[in-house]
């Protein structure tokens, strides 16, 4: 399975780094677009949606929807961003008590209508991130800073972890895995204020939004965790192989890219 896992990670991880950094954002947007189809199709089956014609029919309209907000609605971006912020905060109060209903397949309407505020604004998030001045390396800083987050909670968690942190959702995720995120990603932002040349100032407030970031980052992860035990499933889909689907790999940048982008706004852009 790790034999699996890396050999899918590493050529995947190239072809993102290669498409954020040295691509435009007009060829980019295509790109996420093609992921975002795939995570709807995936999100509808979490949704008890039961046959391939209408996942698939949801799939589209989802990227439908996305395409022409991109397009012809480009005023109402930071709302809808705005509110796929307000909503992962309220969730990640939510989930630290949540209990997962038993597994059904039956269809929910309420994860449909969510899937309609999650993922086009994580989109244009990830878009609008792209075309900012250096938008591919803040990008591709907040991508990883996900990555980075993953990995502390994975290692601390595997060394100190003994404290569950959602223990009806995922048993596996400990706060000490948390910590561990929150230190991995502290460190990793540290580094790359130098790399912008940010002030002291700006630096403090990139540190604070990178701590937030990793909070919402695993609540991304917790909120799949729950539809997926709701679902009876193990895994969103069986794309990647020694992964699982895309939404198992994008759960966590699906939830902090729209705060990034937010707080890069307001905390880093403002006064620059």
């Amino acid at each position: 399975m790790l034999y699996k896992r890396i050999l899918t990670a590493i050529p995947l991880a190239a072809l993102v780094t290669w498409i954020i950094l040295f691509q435009p954002s007009s060829v980019f947007f295509y790109f996420v677009i093609f992921i975002i189809l795939i995570a709807a199709y995936e999100w509808a089956k979490l949704s008890g949606v039961q046959t391939t014609f209408l996942q698939s029919v949801f799939a589209i309209f989802m990227v439908l929807t996305v395409w022409l907000i991109q397009q012809f609605a480009q005023n109402y971006h930071l709302w809808i961003i705005y509110a796929a912020v307000l909503w992962w905060f309220g969730v990640t109060f939510y989930l630290k008590k949540a209990k997962p209903k038993s597994a059904s397949s039956n269809l929910n309407a309420k994860k449909l209508l969510t899937a309609f505020i999650i993922l086009p604004a994580a989109t244009l998030a990830i878009h609008d991130i792209h075309a900012l001045d250096q938008g591919a390396y803040w990008l591709f800083f907040a991508i990883s800073l996900v990555w980075m987050a993953d990995n502390g909670a994975y290692f601390a968690g595997k060394k100190f972890g003994k404290h569950k942190l959602a223990p009806n959702i995922s048993p596996g995720k400990t706060q000490e895995g948390l910590v561990g995120a929150i230190i991995a990603t502290f460190l990793y932002t540290f580094a790359a204020s130098y790399y912008f040349g940010l002030s002291t100032e700006k630096s403090a407030f990139l540190m604070l939004l990178s701590i937030i970031l990793t909070i919402i980052s695993v609540s991304g992860d917790l909120y799949f965790s729950f539809l997926k035990r709701e679902a009876g499933v193990k895994d969103s889909g069986n794309i990647l192989p020694g992964h699982g689907g895309i939404l198992d790999r994008i759960d966590s940048v699906l939830a902090a890219m729209p705060i990034f982008f937010v707080g890069y706004n307001w905390l880093i852009a403002a006064g620059a």
